[in-house]
């Protein structure tokens, strides 16, 4: 199948190349993303109705009239609106210092002149050479989208002009403040760019402050919708935005030059290889991925390559994080939160790396980030992040394992980094303990799983002063049709990134790419057709609601009729259903014959997804992507234990009706009340063996508890031994999450669950 353009990687970086060539020049794209959501670090994730933004925590200077919000507004079509943060959108503690940052850059400074006095003068020129270094830097941006001997020109002014900007952070400070706390104030905001100041170029420090001067926006909805709004505009011009796509190498004819990509496809059950063809690939994966994983290392490629990948190697890697996702039974607003980010720190000192690893896995991180995505997209129910930065070295030793299976070592140590976090933050947000309802903790090692950025490094090679005195990585590459997008093309952060895949596109389009993108920015953004008519690509269908039937007072059995053929799925697998303006949910299949989709969807957290199955009436269209996911039957020949709580139950539904020697194996179900138990009211096969919970409400032949208090003696039964059983966890993200760990600790290996 071929494209005109290929894009590796659906971050922004990537959506913004396809997108500006599909607008501006009806390019047919195709967007390749290894993960099951498109978006890359733009996307979110869900736990029963609740929604996290992991890598989206601000952005600035996407105000009304801003060259940010022009771009957004054009690759969006003018969907994406956007949520203005509190005036006060920074606040840096540190013992014995408060300080939040106005949005208003002339009272920040005065701000900081006040709580500084002595400092007045230096004050001022700092915020002068911020706006100086920041100008320099965006020198590095034109590069990219100019013809070559404009870029070699304005490569030559860098070079007479550079000094500072090319100086660490700390050399700056250090040369011009006195204080301690002014400097350690000052450098608050290095966790937007990754290393401390003792490493960082100050080029890229000035950027990001100068960035959030003016203050901080957030998509409105959530960041998910950055994704969901530019994929429209890729897919009416012919192209496509596909999930579950590893690219395993760019493929290259006998002169050289980029000619396509080879592929595993995992949206089946067993996957298989694809190849695609274009005659522009575009990498926005990173360099160090395009270059030591997509193509040769060695012969006439690995000689044009040798000085990328020696840059690279002299860069070395990047910082990753350690981040708690907290779901919060109240509002923020309840105990005086309003939004706005919080950096706190033990101490003055934000150099210690290895000391500050040492003590965040002790349960005593040095630093935390605190963020309210939920408060920032004006989505319900109620989240915090919190965020304390590392480096993988520290969880190396789990590195080799898959992503759930490493062990109750592993699990533990999640948790005591959680703790830790939490309590830090509680002692700049007094009673956010009190609110939190349940917790999941990420390292470096899911940031590598989910992004393939090596090592966790999310922000690229590090923004050091040897980045910034070296020849830039990107667009352009020594390989013919091979261009570089994203933050390695551009610089760090989302705006950053979005400006690498600007200048990807500029050089697609050629000589007048720049000015073409330009003068196409200045149009009104295109009215999105309506709902339903665009062609859709392949794995999406426009649907049909048949039927629903309400089971319990907030479940609903659903089935839609789909248009055109459905590949080949599995039982386990799951559907993502458009549930209007911009918003996908995801819903686990329950069944899937011929044309006809049946969904068990529970409607008990109010959100998006809920309002819009409660308001279907019989005809409703939409759309719907499927099948993703691995979640499934291991095949191993083992007694099986399914243990569900609500529509968890639903993939093993789909299970049931397939699994041979069913009467042998053993379904654990929990819910709320005998008039929840939706095993009594699904026609559907069911282990031999079923214990049903219910945890308010006791019931002669049921056990009245928790899923996890009947787990005992469920697994008691010697037929149920460690060795011998696979286990299959689905249902509300504390259960599965308690249900995992206890079962760790029993010796249980063979765990199965897909959170998504």
């Amino acid at each position: 199948m071929s494209y005109d353009v290929i894009v590796i990687g659906s971050g922004i970086g990537g959506l913004t190349s396809a997108g500006l060539l599909a607008r501006t020049s009806g390019k047919r794209v195709l967007v390749l993303e290894r993960h099951t959501e498109p978006g890359g670090l733009t996307h979110t994730f869900r736990r029963d109705g609740a929604s996290w933004d992991v890598g989206v925590h601000y952005i600035g200077q996407v105000g009304p009239g801003s060259r940010g919000r022009a771009y957004f507004d054009y690759l969006s079509g003018g969907e994406l609106e956007w949520n203005r943060m509190p005036d006060a959108y920074d606040r840096f503690v540190y013992p014995g210092i408060d300080l939040s940052v106005s949005s208003d850059p002339d009272r920040y400074e005065r701000d900081l002149v006040t709580a500084f006095p002595q400092e007045a003068r230096a004050i001022h020129r700092y915020f002068k050479d911020v706006r100086r270094a920041t100008r320099w830097t965006t020198m590095s941006f034109i590069q990219g989208m100019v013809p070559r001997p404009v870029a070699t020109l304005l490569r030559r002014t860098q070079h007479l002009t550079g000094r500072t900007a090319t100086a660490t952070t700390k050399t700056y400070l250090d040369a011009h403040f006195h204080s301690p706390e002014l400097k350690a104030v000052l450098a608050s905001q290095w966790g937007d760019y990754g290393p401390p100041p003792s490493r960082s170029a100050f080029a890229v420090h000035a950027m990001i402050v100068s960035h959030y001067l003016d203050g901080g926006w957030f998509p409105k909805g959530g960041s998910a919708r950055i994704a969901r709004t530019f994929e429209k505009g890729i897919e009416q011009a012919g192209g496509a935005v596909r999930v579950a796509q590893e690219v395993t190498e760019i493929l290259l004819d006998d002169d050289g030059a980029a000619t396509g990509v080879r592929v595993m496809d995992h949206r089946a059950p067993v996957a298989r290889e694809r190849v695609y063809r274009a005659p522009v690939i575009i990498s926005a994966i990173g360099a160090s991925n395009t270059f030591n994983r997509l193509l040769p290392t060695s012969g006439n490629v690995g000689r044009l390559t040798g000085p990328a990948r020696r840059t690279l190697e002299n860069l070395g890697t990047g910082t990753s994080a350690a981040t708690a996702f907290l779901r919060l039974r109240d509002d923020p607003r309840s105990i005086g939160l309003d939004g706005g980010n919080i950096w706190v720190n033990r101490d003055l000192d934000h150099e210690r790396t290895q000391e500050h690893n040492a003590s965040l896995l002790e349960g005593r991180p040095h630093d935390v980030f605190v963020s309210f995505p939920s408060l920032k997209s004006g989505e319900s129910p109620h989240t915090a992040e919190l965020i304390s930065f590392c480096d993988a070295k520290a969880f190396r030793q789990w590195a080799d394992r898959p992503r759930g299976e490493r062990g109750p070592d592993y699990s533990a140590l999640k948790e005591r980094i959680g703790r830790g976090m939490l309590d830090l933050a509680e002692s700049a947000a007094p009673g956010l303990t009190e609110i939190v309802d349940y917790v999941e903790v990420s390292t470096p090692l899911t940031y590598e799983h989910y992004t393939a950025h090596p090592a966790g490094a999310f922000y690229g090679p590090p923004a050091t002063p040897l980045r910034y005195r070296s020849g830039p990585l990107g667009p352009r590459t020594a390989i013919p049709g091979l261009l570089l997008s994203g933050q390695d093309a551009g610089s760090t952060g989302i705006m950053g990134a979005m400006m690498g895949g600007v200048a990807a596109a500029c050089q697609v389009l050629g000589p007048r790419g720049y000015t073409t993108i330009t003068s196409a920015l200045r149009e009104a953004p295109a009215a999105p057709d309506p709902r339903g008519t665009r062609t859709l690509p392949e794995d999406k269908h426009h649907a049909v609601l048949v039927s629903k039937r309400r089971l319990t007072p907030s479940v609903w059995d659903v089935v839609l009729r789909v248009d055109g053929r459905i590949g080949r799925w599995a039982p386990g697998q799951f559907a993502r259903l458009c549930v209007g303006d911009n918003a996908w949910r995801d819903y686990s299949i329950a069944g899937l014959e011929d044309d006809h989709l049946r969904l068990l969807v529970s409607t008990r957290t109010g959100g998006r997804g809920s309002r819009f199955i409660e308001d279907a009436d019989t005809g409703t269209t939409t759309v719907v992507e499927l099948p993703l996911g691995g979640f499934g039957l291991a095949g191993s020949g083992r007694r099986r234990l399914f243990v569900a709580t609500g529509t968890g139950i639903a993939p093993m539904l789909a299970m049931f009706a397939q699994a041979p020697d069913l009467e042998h194996d053993t379904l654990l179900f929990g819910c709320r009340r005998r008039d929840e138990d939706l095993t009594t009211m699904i026609d559907s096969p069911v282990p031999g063996r079923v214990v049903r919970c219910l945890s308010r409400e006791e019931v002669p032949g049921t056990f009245h508890g928790r899923v996890t208090e009947a787990l005992p003696e469920v697994i008691a039964d010697p037929h149920l031994d460690p060795e011998g059983t696979d286990v299959y966890l689905c249902g509300s993200a504390a259960m599965v999450s308690d249900t995992h760990r206890l079962l760790e600790r029993a010796g249980y290996e063979s765990i199965y669950t897909e959170p998504y």
